[in-house]
């Protein structure tokens, strides 16, 4: 453990947060026998679920009406005895529950499926969730201590205070923030290239969108002169040809992960690039068919994904919305690490919006459309280069005055375009049931 994560991990377990007991249990599970962590797996998924039947009468009645009863105190369940938990199945759950005591915040997201899905991240599951990415930091060369550039969103800090205090955390981590949901216009792009020619990262770690066009704008204008080392890429996995392009300007190696606002990170790549290593200490993932069975490893199927560790939700085999192959267990990476492993991971993409000043990622439009809690969800349509259209699934009708403060917060990202709102009953899906984002009639070149 490195100074840095010590003093942190120190601070965190005199708050009374099991912050060092928990990174210390973190980082042994890495070098656990196989079968002992899927033991503990089971008995952490056994736990959740029992946790939740008896605290959440509405999960209750979802896993009755499924199997028929509900499981005995104590009694062994199997994954596909439980229900499916939906998107929408926790929109409507956190319509109905009051804030739990143990709630440490609440987060959103709206993923790639447009839908907004709130719900309560209790302190023991954010200090998991934390000491597994930084675990997987590490092995792409980002992790705490280690000169890091993040090309990622942040937000202001709620009081001065706070503020302080996360620029200390920062600066005890060694990772420099560079604001990516800002417009990213070109001249956010050569700003960047210049604070990565100027701190020289031994890492960068980055939205895959962002990562991308940083690399077309660093090819095209010669913006730079380092080259990180590592470069992990998370939110958006990568597509054709783009680790090639991230290799060629940013990095000299792309670590790739999976991840998502509701359980944080998935899984993740190590130095053999042989698949996704899955967090197994803090989730269970399966990859299921349309009914909720396990698929064989090798076929393609739904990502559902339990939190072990935030009793406040009941994410028990919650839908991601994306799609994955599961790796054979009887073919284990050959780093030695526990963790099952994902084959391939399906399902996201680098959503764009083409306006005059070049492009501007869906994600920035998501930060501004997941604010309002009266948006239950979204759709972005381009149908030309100067037109935009965003339908907007919500209870609210849509009055000026509502719209105003949307309006108002997008017109810094996309001042040039006509953009247009429609109050629809639901959102468009593709073929393979998941909602598009973006739908766009115009060429990106």
């Amino acid at each position: 453990m490195r100074p840095q994560t010590l003093i942190s991990a120190l601070y965190g377990e005199a708050r009374g947060y099991h912050r060092l007991s928990i990174r210390h249990q973190v980082a042994e599970n890495e070098l656990l026998p196989r079968a002992i962590l899927s033991v503990r797996a089971d008995r952490l998924f056994q736990e959740h679920v029992h946790r939740s039947i008896g605290r959440f009468p509405i999960y209750a009645e979802r896993v009755k009406a499924y199997r028929g009863s509900l499981p005995r105190p104590g009694e062994h369940v199997r994954p596909d005895e439980l229900p499916v938990w939906t998107r929408r199945d926790q929109i409507d759950f956190f319509a109905a529950q009051e804030r739990p005591a143990d709630s440490h915040y609440v987060h959103e997201s709206g993923g790639s499926t447009g839908l907004v899905v709130r719900f309560h991240v209790t302190r023991a599951s954010y200090e998991w969730r934390t000491a597994i990415m930084d675990r997987v930091y590490g092995w792409g060369g980002a992790e705490e201590g280690s000169r890091s550039l993040h090309i990622w969103g942040t937000t202001k800090a709620a009081t001065r205070l706070h503020g302080y205090k996360v620029f200390v955390h920062q600066a005890l981590q060694r990772r420099t923030y560079f604001n990516a949901r800002r417009e990213f216009t070109d001249q956010e792009r050569a700003a960047c290239c210049d604070l990565i020619n100027r701190m020289k990262p031994s890492a960068i770690v980055g939205y895959t969108g962002m990562l991308v066009d940083l690399a077309r704008f660093a090819r095209e204008h010669r913006a730079l002169t380092w080259q990180a080392p590592t470069l992990i890429s998370a939110a958006e996995t990568l597509q054709c040809g783009q680790r090639e392009l991230l290799e060629a300007q940013l990095t000299h190696e792309v670590f790739d992960s999976y991840g998502s606002r509701e359980v944080m990170n998935i899984a993740s790549e190590c130095s053999l690039h042989t698949g996704y290593h899955i967090a197994a200490d803090n989730l269970r993932v399966e990859v299921v068919n349309a009914d909720g069975n396990p698929v064989e490893p090798g076929v393609e199927g739904r990502v559902v994904v339990t939190d072990f560790h935030n009793a406040a939700t009941p994410f028990i085999r919650y839908e991601m919305g994306d799609r994955a192959i599961m790796a054979d267990p009887a073919e284990p990476c050959r780093c030695g690490r526990p963790f099952p492993l994902l084959r391939g991971i399906e399902g996201r993409s680098q959503d764009v919006i083409v306006t005059n000043r070049g492009l501007v990622s869906a994600l920035n439009l998501q930060a501004v459309l997941e604010h309002f809690e009266w948006i239950e969800g979204y759709q972005i349509v381009q149908p030309s280069r100067d037109r935009l259209v965003i339908k907007l699934l919500t209870r609210a009708e849509l009055t000026e005055e509502r719209l105003l403060p949307v309006r108002s917060r997008l017109r810094t990202l996309i001042n040039d375009l006509n953009v247009t709102f429609e109050r629809v009953n639901e959102l468009t899906r593709r073929p393979n049931g998941k909602i598009e984002l973006v739908a766009s009639l115009v060429d990106v070149a």
